[in-house]
């Protein structure tokens, strides 16, 4: 109860890294820490982080306690150096997040570089859920424009490396949605979070958040998934999920997959064909 009073009194007074970011584990210290520090600079941010690991909000977080009246969100995949220049145009002191920035096109990568030093007051912000330094590396994103970005960066760590936030998030997620929903918050059985606790969650936390509202609306709970099976067939989920993970955070390419999980390539084809999985599913177009 204690801690619910002062996890309120943080939200009341404002303090959009706290309400945001939630959970009391060294990473989250740690993550809403490294936000308020940026966030009181003027500097390029760089957010790094899987997919569902929440870097668009995140970056809301940075602009809103940076005190910028302005917010323009664009999304690298479609935008050309035409766009990119009109938005920081109307920015002016404001904040421009460029969602996904790995994506831009060469000729966006090298239009934005010119357009840093032609707007210096907006306030950029970057995200990336691939790994943009590899990106670096391999020719694929302008190592200019990668040092502009990188002056403060932003680690999002997956969900998997603070369980121990799971039960607080679960519980505010679902606060959320009732009332978004205008429904009365259930209790939440410890026997769920304790099954929240122990799955891999790939889709980090907004996977996690999809969970809590669809016990908040009284559909079937995902945290049953798995209830009265054996053991084998609870490995071969988790199997799947860490497969599909691999596969989300490396695109689809099926060598780098099979590398991060450190398996040979014919075994990790046979896996696939085993639960049905494709690459080509997870490039993205």
């Amino acid at each position: 109860m204690l801690e619910n009073r002062r996890l309120r009194a943080r939200i009341e007074a404002g303090d959009a890294a706290a309400r945001v970011i939630v959970g009391e584990s060294q990473q989250a210290q740690t993550l809403r820490a490294r936000v308020r520090a940026v966030a009181a600079t003027r500097a390029p941010v760089l957010i790094a982080g899987e997919p569902g690991t929440g870097t668009a909000q995140v970056a809301e977080v940075i602009h809103a306690l940076g005190g910028a009246a302005a917010w323009h969100r664009v999304n690298a995949a479609q935008a050309g150096p035409a766009e990119l220049g009109e938005v920081l145009a109307a920015a002016g002191n404001g904040t421009v997040f460029v969602e996904e920035i790995g994506q831009l096109s060469g000729a966006a990568q090298l239009g934005l570089l010119d357009l840093i030093d032609a707007f210096p007051a907006a306030r950029l912000i970057a995200s990336a859920t691939d790994d943009i330094d590899a990106g670096v590396q391999a020719g694929r994103f302008s190592p200019d424009l990668f040092y502009r970005l990188d002056v403060m960066r932003v680690h999002l760590p997956p969900l998997r490396d603070r369980r121990e936030d799971i039960p607080a998030m679960f519980a505010r997620f679902v606060a959320l949605a009732c009332e978004q929903a205008a429904r009365p918050r259930p209790d939440i059985p410890a026997d769920l979070v304790a099954r929240l606790v122990a799955q891999p969650w790939p889709g980090n936390a907004r996977a996690l958040q999809n969970a809590a509202m669809r016990f908040a609306l009284g559909l079937p709970d995902a945290g049953e998934e798995g209830v009265g099976e054996g053991l084998g067939e609870r490995m071969r989920r988790v199997e799947r999920a860490l497969i599909v993970e691999a596969l989300e955070r490396h695109r689809g390419q099926a060598g780098a997959a099979a590398a991060a999980l450190r398996l040979p390539r014919k075994t990790f084809y046979d896996k696939l064909a085993r639960h049905g999985l494709r690459p080509e599913d997870y490039r993205g177009g």
